[in-house]
């Protein structure tokens, strides 16, 4: 019996490296100032990435401001999706926000421009009494993503894997701990 207990263990541990790895998968292609507008960069891999606001956890768009990506070499424009959940995050003591993604099939040279970059509003949180952070300290990054289905199954996985893992390996180690 405690050989099984020691595998529901294993297996615990097993969804707790999966959810990990499917939360926190998120290898930085590019960062720019938003103030730059326009910036080159490669792609080595195809996927799922994300177009992410560094500088605040709320964000407001008023008409005008764009972002778009193309291929470098033949003006290909890639089609970006909002995000649904605007997941939050933080990365290197920022807060960020993934704001648009987008599928690449192609790897190769890719070309972003940022198109007026003063009519995006980022505040540090949703508080009404928050003031607009300047927009000279505002930055966009794009980095790997995943989908929000591998997300949430990311939480799902980590909250069960690390309970399974620890009911298994506790009752391996001692099989009757309540009596």
């Amino acid at each position: 019996m405690q050989i099984l207990y020691l595998i529901i263990g294993l297996i615990g541990l097993t969804m707790v490296f999966f959810g990990a790895k499917w939360l926190l998968r998120s290898k930085a292609i590019v960062k720019l100032p938003i103030a730059e507008k326009i910036k080159n960069f490669t792609i080595n891999r195809s996927g799922l990435y994300s177009v992410c606001i560094l500088g605040g956890g709320y964000l407001k768009t008023s008409v005008g401001f764009k972002i778009l990506i193309s291929k470098s070499n033949s003006q290909e424009k890639i089609r970006l999706k909002e995000n649904f959940l605007k997941w939050r995050f933080r990365k290197n003591r920022e807060i960020g926000v993934e704001y648009l993604h987008f599928e690449i099939e192609n790897i190769g040279e890719y070309h972003i421009e940022i198109q007026n970059p003063e009519n995006l509003t980022v505040k540090k949180s949703r508080s009404i009494l928050q003031s607009d952070k300047p927009i000279q300290s505002v930055e966009i990054l794009i980095k790997e993503s995943v989908s929000v289905a591998k997300k949430l199954f990311g939480v799902i996985f980590l909250v069960l894997g690390v309970n399974i893992s620890f009911w298994g390996i506790m009752l391996a180690i001692n099989p009757n701990p309540f009596g």
